[in-house]
């Protein structure tokens, strides 16, 4: 398994309640930098539509989870703000988590993995809406996990997989257990063997 971050990238659909327009508040939440921070100035406050950046590491991959993580503090009148994040893709709500900045930190929403692809991955917005408390927005990135297809070890293949007369395309015996539901009128051709 490997992981990847993408990061807000592209333009949001509304801010409110902050104290910088939905240009800079991308720029700030997106920038991997943690001194530039987008501070809730009104008890009404949301940020609609956040984009993500697709990224192509994980486009023919199998996506395993998605986790969201903010880095955030208290920004006005107490301590503790928690803000509600929805991660969504198009109008399908995929995820709701509660997340609460006892003090500067980061912190993360439980691993989202419910029936994930790349196209999915590559169209997830965010809400987020903080409660009346005053929370100041620092960063903001979803960690991806995927598994790339073509098995481990780098390729070259170890001889025919138990059950197969030619090699597999690089796989080890090792990780194949078994070839379900595939019809024969589908096969055309495997590693140039008709």
């Amino acid at each position: 398994m490997a992981t990847v971050i993408i990061r807000p990238s592209g333009t949001m659909t509304s801010v409110t309640g902050f104290d910088v327009n939905a240009s800079t508040f991308m720029s700030r939440i997106g920038d991997n930098d943690t001194s530039t921070v987008a501070t809730q100035n009104n008890i009404t406050c949301s940020a609609v539509g956040i984009p993500f950046e697709d990224k192509s590491a994980y486009d023919s991959a199998t996506i395993n989870s998605i986790t969201l993580s903010v880095t955030g503090a208290a920004g006005g009148r107490g301590s503790g703000p928690e803000i509600t994040c929805v991660i969504k893709n198009g109008n399908n709500t995929l995820q709701t988590s509660e997340l609460t900045f006892s003090s500067a930190s980061t912190q993360s929403a439980s691993a989202y993995s419910t029936s994930l692809t790349p196209a999915i991955v590559n169209n997830l917005t965010l809400n987020i809406t903080p409660d009346n408390t005053g929370v100041a927005i620092k960063e903001v990135y979803i960690t991806v996990d995927y598994t790339t297809g073509g098995g481990e070890g780098g390729g070259g293949g170890g001889g025919a997989a138990a059950g197969y007369s030619h090699k597999v395309m690089g796989i080890a015996v090792a990780n194949i257990a078994k070839v379900n539901t595939v019809a024969k009128l589908n096969i055309a051709k495997i590693n140039t063997v008709d």
